[in-house]
């Protein structure tokens, strides 16, 4: 039979596209073999590994879709070996600060937690958490230790006296809103030798020494007779907000700390900490989480707002409560 130009053409074609396919299965089949393809498959499954492994500073931020789509297989496995239930585990520690038994969270009681809310619920409030969290703020390591909680120093009316004039104390921080350039070195210099608008490194202020009672009274009118009532941040006692209106200041929120607490129960309530007057939370972040995880509208407290604007917005204002803290007997936890 004789062929056509255009049929000819196309056997050309076809014959010569089997060739290539038949010598590249038999490259693969050499290569599968080889020494190069082995290394480059045990480093392949080695970042997939690592890709869906959780830990327990897996944060918040760091899930997208993909992420969260591993973390429920892992939690649908109900495989106690399976990372995010590894990362859940916790050590708690006694009065004295000894390490107590490891507590390791339920396999099941996590799975009927998903399965109860939804996926596709979890899957939105995960999210949300994530996009609240700042990319810059204070670490846990940075934020103020404040009276309040059981194991803290003073009392929360201790810091209502510091920050508001008149009482017995009342902290110097007005002038850390004013711009450097119209600064006078005046009641920090003369006190203890600290420039106002720089608060005290922390940790640094020791209770009932001479720097930590200067510091408390830094604004007090025996030494600011200039403006006596200038350094008031407004603090409100025993507020309540709704959780999906609070905003976090910490970067580090651990989502398989806030998902021990919400799987057993965590929904508002009290979260044991400050607020900014603007909704921001100080501390109790995964509390926090774990509400906004099982959910959002109900209403989380705290000991009381503090106008952090007044104090020199958000940072500044920390490292003055931070100091303040520590002038009450309460060093900021590093860990």
């Amino acid at each position: 039979m004789k062929l056509s130009k255009k049929q000819l053409n196309r056997l050309i074609l076809e014959t010569t596209r089997d060739i290539r396919k038949r010598s590249r299965a038999e490259k693969k089949k050499q290569l599968i073999g080889s020494k190069a393809f082995r290394e480059s498959t045990r480093k392949a499954l080695t970042l997939i590994t690592e890709a869906a492994t959780f830990t327990g500073q897996s944060n918040f931020r760091d899930f997208d879709d993909a992420t969260i789509d591993e973390l429920f297989e892992q939690i649908k496995s109900l495989d106690p070996a399976a990372s995010i239930f590894k990362a859940m585990e916790f050590t708690p520690k006694d009065d004295d600060g000894n390490d107590m038994p490891t507590v390791k969270p339920d396999a099941n009681k996590i799975a009927q937690w998903l399965e109860g809310h939804g996926e596709d619920v979890v899957r939105e409030r995960i999210k949300m958490v994530g996009n609240k969290i700042p990319n810059t703020g204070l670490p846990k390591s940075e934020m103020p230790f404040l009276p309040g909680p059981p194991d803290a120093q003073g009392s929360v009316d201790d810091v209502i006296d510091a920050l508001t004039p008149g009482g017995e104390y009342n902290i110097g921080f007005a002038e850390s809103k004013k711009s450097p350039g119209t600064l006078i070195v005046e009641r920090w210099n003369k006190l203890a030798g600290m420039n106002e608008v720089a608060p005290p490194a922390k940790n640094t202020l020791k209770p009932n020494t001479e720097e930590a009672d200067k510091y408390l009274q830094s604004g007090h009118p025996a030494f600011d007779q200039k403006d006596p009532n200038n350094d008031d941040a407004n603090p409100v006692k025993n507020v309540s907000i709704a959780a999906a209106d609070a905003i976090p200041t910490q970067t580090n929120i651990l989502l398989p700390k806030a998902l021990g607490m919400a799987v057993n129960g965590v929904a508002g309530g009290d979260l044991g900490a400050y607020f900014s007057s603007n909704n921001e939370i100080l501390d109790g972040h995964h509390r926090w989480a774990a509400t906004m995880l099982n959910k959002p509208g109900a209403n989380i407290g705290g000991f009381a707002s503090i106008d952090l604007d007044a104090m020199g917005g958000t940072t500044t204002a920390l490292k003055h409560l931070t100091a303040l803290g520590n002038a009450l007997g309460n060093d900021t936890k590093t860990s």
